[in-house]
């Protein structure tokens, strides 16, 4: 069975090329399948808050903010879009900033990939609370750490000694409880949740 692909629509926003290219290549080291746009200046990324209603989630470097209208800006990026779904790169968390999240240029390869993982797949509040009354049973935690190990249906059944069928059943659960359809999300939800280690999913 083949878990649906669901596109989500990332913006990147950053003056700096460099930047960008490289936010697009941790998305992609961490498996985020996303529809990716690039905007360049304040203004581009206005013109982009205005015209498009599908934005998932906006990646915001400080270097695109008017450097004496950070906090104004940001006020309206909130207005706009909403902050719970937005992250700010900068050199430092300054007062006054209203994002949620915020990854600073000093941290580490890891630290980068960790922040944007809690970025993507964190849930937020009101998920909190569905997902700890959809707590996975101990068969499905077995099955999603073969499915994020990338085993097939067929696999799992024989190492799990139980029907095709059965692991469909507990995959479209898992799927249902975490509200993740894509093998690269139950990955990261794996590892972000200590089911598999870091090395496993290499």
């Amino acid at each position: 069975m083949e878990f649906e692909e669901r596109k989500l629509h990332t913006v990147i926003a950053s003056e700096q090329y460099l930047v960008r290219l490289g936010v697009k290549t941790l998305l992609n080291v961490i498996g985020i399948e996303s529809e990716l746009h690039e905007v360049g200046t304040f203004d581009e990324l206005e013109y982009f808050l205005q015209k498009d209603e599908n934005m998932d989630y906006l990646i915001l470097s400080e270097d695109i903010l008017q450097k004496q209208r950070k906090v104004d800006c940001l006020e309206y990026v909130k207005n706009s879009f909403g902050l719970s779904t937005t992250v700010l790169i900068g050199k430092q968390q300054f007062s006054s900033c209203v994002c949620d999240h915020f990854i600073s240029y000093s941290c580490s390869r890891k630290e980068v990939v960790d922040k944007l993982q809690q970025f993507f797949y964190a849930p937020k509040a009101n998920e909190q609370q569905e997902e700890d009354s959809l707590t996975l049973s101990d068969r499905e935690r077995d099955v999603l750490k073969a499915v994020a190990l990338g085993f097939s249906n067929k696999e799992i059944a024989d190492q799990l000694f139980i029907s095709i069928n059965t692991v469909i059943t507990h995959r479209k659960n898992i799927t249902s409880k975490l509200g993740i359809k894509t093998i690269s999300g139950l990955t990261v939800y794996a590892l972000m949740h200590h089911i598999i280690k870091a090395e496993e999913a290499m």
